[in-house]
């Protein structure tokens, strides 16, 4: 009988909770992660693999479980065959500096309270959408950065090839992170974000078939051609009329392994079931 009176004293605690809501604002750094069609096995990655971003963004937490976050980021994102293990070595490598918005939801699992509320960890899992626009560039020792959009490495512009693809690009982002509040005002949050690219062309590389005679004919670039020297430089100056792809099906993604810090400048505090409290006697 003793535990059951017990279990009747604590339950209201356990279930019930005070919780915060309200605005914050806030910023975010961290490191990024592209996998595409110039990445390779999970074991052939290295700290040079690794990219950055960092942003700002407006969190309105609507209720003690569910907030929308929208953000402004600059995410830096690279990849480079020279670090990996590959069939022909053709030193294709790109960085691209994605300019993004996004908007994503945020569904905390459980808000455990502690300190008496002046401490709240919430595991929580995110997702939304994302624009971005997208400028890939090639890296060469001689020329230095190269924009690779206009520069058609793949026939674009070229008679019977496909037009230039836009510099817009639409991304799903989902993932799962940790936060933790501080006297009802500072969040500080732990995040890994993957990023689903709908487009082929943040690397500026994709499956289509190209043939280097058609480059050759058709050189852009400031004294060479430069786009058949980038689209492979294995073949590169070699007339050719077999058609080769310079990458394969993989799916374009990029990781956001990030912290975000907040400050709350508007609070709203309610009462909210599903919390859980740690009790105090």
């Amino acid at each position: 009988m003793r535990y059951i009176f017990l279990v009747l004293l604590l339950a209201p605690k356990l279930l019930t909770s005070q919780s915060s809501s309200g605005i914050e604002i806030g910023f975010t750094g961290g490191t990024t992660l592209y996998s595409g069609d110039l990445s390779g096995k999970i074991s052939d990655y290295t700290t040079k693999d690794l990219g950055y971003t960092g942003g700002i963004f407006i969190r309105n937490n609507l209720s003690n479980h569910f907030g929308l976050r929208f953000s402004l980021q600059l995410a830096h994102i690279k990849g480079d065959e020279l670090n990996r293990s590959v069939p022909i070595a053709r030193a294709l490598n790109f960085y691209n500096n994605l300019k993004q918005t996004n908007l994503m939801g945020e569904w905390k699992i459980i808000n455990i309270n502690l300190d008496g509320g002046n401490m709240i960890i919430s595991p929580f899992v995110a997702g939304g959408a994302t624009f971005q626009i997208s400028e890939p560039y090639f890296r060469d020792l001689t020329y230095g950065s190269i924009p690779l959009r206009m520069l058609g490495t793949e026939g674009q512009g070229i008679a019977g090839y496909p037009d230039f693809y836009k510099p817009t690009v639409l991304s799903l982002p989902a993932g799962a992170g940790l936060s933790i509040t501080l006297n009802r005002r500072f969040t500080i949050t732990a995040e890994v974000i993957g990023n689903r690219v709908f487009g082929d062309y943040i690397d500026d590389v994709s499956s289509a078939p190209v043939i280097m005679n058609d480059l050759l004919a058709n050189p852009r670039g400031t004294s060479l051609a430069l786009n058949a020297y980038i689209s492979n430089p294995v073949l590169y100056p070699n007339p050719s009329s077999t058609p080769y792809t310079r990458g394969g099906p993989a799916v374009d993604w990029y990781y956001l392994m990030q912290f975000t810090f907040s400050y709350r400048i508007k609070d709203r505090k309610s009462a909210g079931k599903g919390n859980v409290s740690c009790p105090t006697f």
